[in-house]
């Protein structure tokens, strides 16, 4: 049996001598026990790796230029790298047309939403660095449970939702945690389910949720 390959995409930083890429090992070990491979983006044509890899994931990191939703800068506190935005948005029209299957991590579900027409919130306060409860609809909940307690990495937001995206999850404030397609193979969750793995890792005690791996993986 053949494991399917997914695309994670990477964040940059700037090296000594060039630009480097990096990203948590935790999301390629998770698609290591879902049944994939994990293989990290480092650039290229898109359309090129759309037809190569069998699944993309779009992973967490800093936040998308607001240009890109057609809003200005309006916090000062905005961690924006034009570069990764369009490599990943090319990333995500050549899978997303190809009708390969999309997993959406913090960053990528914003970004998802943000690439089929959605608009985001540039700041909300009280979503990072804590654990909270989401009420998911039952698509959700066959694979992260009805009401689960995730980890909360993030101060940006979905906002105005993509057309073809449905809200799937909603924390106790309002805030939307999770979108999915109305036909298509995309999901996309606010929190990091990589960190809610045990034994690999235990961001939220008593949850594990690789089952969203599984669903990247079992949608190739």
């Amino acid at each position: 049996m053949q494991h399917p390959m997914i695309l994670i995409s990477t964040g940059r930083i700037a090296g000594n001598l060039s630009m480097q890429r990096q990203q948590s090992a935790l999301y390629g070990e998770c698609l290591s026990l879902a049944g994939g491979v994990g293989v990290l983006s480092s650039g290229g044509d898109a359309a090129c790796l759309a037809a190569r890899c069998d699944g993309l994931l779009l992973a967490g990191g800093g936040d998308l230029h607001p240009a890109r939703y057609g809003q200005p800068v309006q916090h000062s506190g905005l961690s924006i790298d034009p570069v990764r935005d369009e490599e990943e948005q090319a990333l995500f029209h050549a899978f997303f047309g190809r009708g390969k299957p999309v997993l959406g991590i913090c960053r990528g579900m914003q970004a998802v939403n943000v690439f089929l027409g959605g608009t985001l919130r540039q700041h909300i306060e009280g979503h990072s660095g804590c654990c909270h409860r989401v009420r998911c609809i039952p698509r959700l909940a066959a694979l992260a449970g009805a009401a689960p307690t995730v980890n909360s990495y993030h101060h940006q937001t979905v906002d105005g939702i993509a057309l073809s995206l449905h809200a799937a999850a909603w924390a106790d404030d309002g805030t939307v945690e999770a979108v999915i397609h109305e036909t298509a193979p995309l999901l996309g969750v606010q929190w990091h389910p990589e960190r809610m793995v045990p034994p690999l890792c235990d961001d939220a005690a008593g949850e594990n949720h690789l089952a969203l791996f599984r669903w990247l993986c079992e949608h190739c």
